[in-house]
């Protein structure tokens, strides 16, 4: 469930996931959590939940992927 006044905007997240994605392939959501991990570490709770969205986001984005391959009839 996103907040409207406390979450993200949604263009960031897909930036950051985009981003991500784009740096580290399919071990983007690792990286998306161990990132998330640090911003816990150093109390900075917005860009930990920003990690954590972009994460839900790359999963989201992969799976999509994943089942378009599958489904994709051969030439």
């Amino acid at each position: 469930m996103r907040l409207l006044f406390i979450d993200p905007p949604q263009a960031e997240v897909d930036a950051v996931a985009i981003d991500l994605i784009m740096r580290f392939g399919l071990k983007a959501h690792d990286e998306a959590l161990h990132l998330a991990d640090v911003a816990s570490r150093m109390h900075a709770r917005r860009n930990r939940h920003l990690y954590r969205l972009a994460a839900c986001q790359i999963e989201k984005t992969l799976a999509d992927s994943q089942t378009r391959l599958n489904g994709a009839p051969t030439p």
